[in-house]
This record gives C-alpha cells, sequence and structure tokens, in this order.
C-alpha cells in the first residue's frame, strides 16, 4: 500500500479518473489542470464537434495554439 496522497494533480480534469503514472497527460493553464489521455481524446472529439461545450472548445484551442507555436520554432 502506498502513502503517497492523491492530489488534483493525479485526477483527470476531464474524466475525473485516477491517472496512472504512464498516461501522457497534457496540461491546460486555462483551467490549471491535468487531462489524461482518454480525457484529450474526449476533448479533441467535442470541441470538433457540431455543438462542442465551452470548456472543451476552449482547451482545445489552447493546445491548438501551443502546437502551433512549437511547430513554427521547430521550423525556424
Amino acid at each position: 500500500m502506498s502513502d503517497n496522497w492523491i492530489d488534483e494533480s493525479d485526477i483527470c480534469f476531464v474524466t475525473g479518473k485516477i491517472m496512472s503514472t504512464d498516461d501522457r497527460a497534457r496540461f491546460t493553464w486555462e483551467f490549471d489542470a491535468w487531462v489524461s489521455e482518454e480525457g484529450q481524446k474526449i476533448v479533441e472529439e467535442d470541441a470538433r464537434g457540431e455543438n462542442p461545450s465551452f470548456d472543451n472548445e476552449l482547451i482545445f484551442r489552447e493546445w491548438y495554439a501551443q502546437d502551433a507555436a512549437k511547430d513554427s520554432e521547430d521550423d525556424g
């Protein structure tokens, strides 16, 4: 049994599930929270859908901007 305390960085903001240590979670500054791989798929599918939730659209736009900035740095 582990004595490690579970805090908000161990819980996916989107799914509410505890994330494993090998999960490739991604941080959202908009909500100051971690999103698991499963949560990332949910965010992307919803944000690309016809009627996305405000929160998912906000997170997706944040990540899209970060990725675009990183790609432009890599190209330069």
